[in-house]
């Protein structure tokens, strides 16, 4: 679903060099919404929220998005989505990732644990009864830390690297592109300056 992953970008982006402490990204208590239109008729809603959880004896930050069609639509196409992730603020690397997705006749139900000392991940697939252990980078992160941590990257830099991004039990490059800079009306905040980011990858993007 590339545009919703697009704007998660273009919302308030700095444009400011990359900070070697991410904490500022995930604001405890941060709320974004969307809602997903067809010739002027709402569909569906997705909205992410963020917040202070204790795990393993650390405090980290859980980012939740749930994204679901409205009820008179669900007999079109019926979606009922929520991910969590929970990571390590400042390094903005994930220590867990929990996804359920049922998209029309799509489903799925992962539970990932990463461990980035090691160097590895451990996937759960709960429909198919299996786990597997992957290998990852120790800068490895998934769609939703990577998107939210992107605000204190500059961008013109980011634009020039490939990037490796953890998506249902695999690792996976990926790269963005780079659109104008606009002026964006965004509600309780007034116009902001964007800019738009296109990903160019080759798997399934969050709703």
């Amino acid at each position: 679903m590339k545009p919703v992953v697009s704007a998660l970008l273009c919302c308030a982006l700095s444009l400011s060099a990359r900070a070697e402490n991410f904490s500022s990204c995930f604001v405890p208590g941060e709320v974004t919404e969307y809602k997903v239109s067809w010739m002027g008729i709402p569909l569906a809603w997705s909205r992410s929220t963020t917040e202070v959880v204790e795990y393993d004896g650390a405090e980290l930050i859980r980012i939740t998005m749930v994204s679901q069609t409205y009820k008179p639509y669900n007999h079109i196409y019926k979606i009922d989505d929520k991910t969590e992730v929970i990571l390590d603020p400042e390094t903005a690397l994930p220590v867990q990732l929990d996804l359920t997705l049922n998209e029309g006749s799509r489903e799925k139900s992962h539970l990932t644990t990463f461990d980035h000392t090691k160097g590895e991940a451990v996937f759960i697939d709960r429909l198919a009864g299996t786990t597997n252990t992957v290998a990852i980078a120790d800068d490895t992160q998934d769609i939703m830390t990577f998107l939210y941590s992107a605000r204190m990257k500059d961008l013109n830099l980011l634009k020039e690297q490939l990037l490796h991004l953890y998506v249902d039990g695999k690792i996976y490059d990926a790269a963005i592109t780079l659109g104008k800079t606009k002026q964006l009306n965004i509600p309780d905040h007034g116009k902001v300056e964007s800019v738009e980011i296109e990903p160019q990858v080759e798997f399934d993007g969050l709703f």
